[in-house]
């Protein structure tokens, strides 16, 4: 389980540095759905770390190391 999640943590990051690289914003990455495929199992719309959440602190940590 721990390998699946890393794998899919990793995958998300490539998603969304490749959406930023074509000049997306945070809003914009968000409506692009990067973690769609993983949703089912791992995503949440409510509750203390939803999955918009997850998607902004991948986004702005990337942005960060520009």
């Amino acid at each position: 389980d721990v390998a699946s999640y890393r794998n899919m943590v990793v995958m998300i990051r490539d998603r969304v540095q490749d959406l930023i690289d074509k000049g997306m914003t945070l809003e914009q990455v968000k409506a692009a759905h990067p973690s769609i495929d993983f949703d089912g199992r791992y995503g949440s719309i409510t509750g203390p770390w939803t999955t918009d959440m997850f998607i902004e602190a991948v986004y702005r940590s990337l942005q960060e190391k520009k």
